[in-house]
């Protein structure tokens, strides 16, 4: 129940948190939260890597970004979420360059902008759904 309250704490919409509180998860991430990140880099390469499910960007400067959490490519259905309460729009990059988003071009990140929750599902071992 705890887990269900800091999800909602953080702006996660009450049934996108049960399903993630609930979900019983066998690879890493696991079920955990990391609070007061800052986004880093402006490229696949040197974007802040995410290491939880519940993933709380603090600090946003302009172009900087974050990187999804490596996802064992037999879990199709793994969902990673991303709260910016930054000030500034972020890029959110897949954790490879052999990976997209909503199938499209591989390595290449979606933006999140101040403010908004993302919450991305793998789909494939190369496809994200955002």
């Amino acid at each position: 129940m705890a887990f269900f309250q800091s999800l909602i704490a953080y702006g996660v919409p009450a049934q996108v948190a049960n399903a993630i509180a609930t979900d019983s998860v066998d690879t890493v991430p696991t079920r955990s939260v990391s609070t007061g990140l800052t986004a880093t880099g402006t490229t696949i390469a040197d974007a802040l890597q995410l290491t939880s499910l519940l993933n709380v960007i603090t600090t946003a400067a302009a172009s900087t970004g974050v990187k999804l959490p490596p996802v064992d490519s037999g879990f199709i259905g793994q969902s990673i979420t991303v709260k910016n309460a930054g000030a500034n729009t972020i890029n959110v990059f897949p954790e490879t360059a052999a990976v997209g988003f909503n199938r499209g071009a591989l390595g290449t990140a979606v933006t999140l902008a101040a403010g908004a929750v993302g919450i991305y599902r793998r789909t494939t071992a190369t496809n994200w759904e955002s």
